[in-house]
């Protein structure tokens, strides 16, 4: 799969690299990334109840402007539901969403981290699982949100961008990348 080998050449070569990234204005070895320094602080959690019918927690990822999201049982997490949980356990099985509770469709192996997991446990979580969510727990359980394939996306870039920013300018010297504005 050309994930997983662009995957592992990239962080192969972070490794190798030891660059550091620009954190909330501090500079942070991008090894020592963890968790809480991905999500920063979050004003808003989204998450829906095991007990709500699948048409409500579909309106509920609709205004969240999200296509999964935790699903919690008396404020401890207990599964996840998406998008393709509606189509493939609901729509096409001809079930009416009013009457299918979210608990009957949820998936319910969930993979967490904590605030303190690395960067790179995220990105090898998510590969060696093939899976795009990571939950968010702190040691009491309580629950932090989603940590997503595309945070880390957006480190990726942003250092891809970075490393071909520096191979450039020693390569054909700083005026490089003045010109290319």
């Amino acid at each position: 799969m050309i994930f997983d080998f662009m995957l592992k050449w990239y962080i192969g070569g972070l490794k190798a690299l030891r660059l550091k990234r620009i954190t909330r204005g501090v500079s942070i070895m991008l090894e020592d990334l963890k968790v809480k320094d991905l999500i920063g602080v979050r004003n808003r959690i989204y998450f829906v109840d095991a007990e709500d019918t699948a048409d409500v927690a579909a309106l509920k990822l609709r205004n969240f402007k999200v296509r999964t999201t935790g699903v919690m049982k008396e404020g401890k997490m207990v599964g996840v539901v998406g998008h393709s949980d509606f189509s493939t356990k609901i729509v096409a099985l001809g079930r009416r969403p009013s009457e299918v509770k979210v608990a009957d469709i949820m998936s319910t192996e969930l993979r967490t981290v904590t605030l303190e997991t690395s960067f790179y446990e995220c990105l090898d979580l998510m590969n060696s699982h093939g899976i795009s969510h990571l939950f968010i727990l702190d040691a009491d359980g309580n629950y932090h949100g989603m940590l997503a394939w595309s945070d880390l996306q957006r480190i990726l870039t942003g250092e891809l961008k970075y490393q071909l920013k520096v191979a450039q300018e020693y390569a054909f010297g700083p005026h490089i990348n003045a010109l290319s504005r």
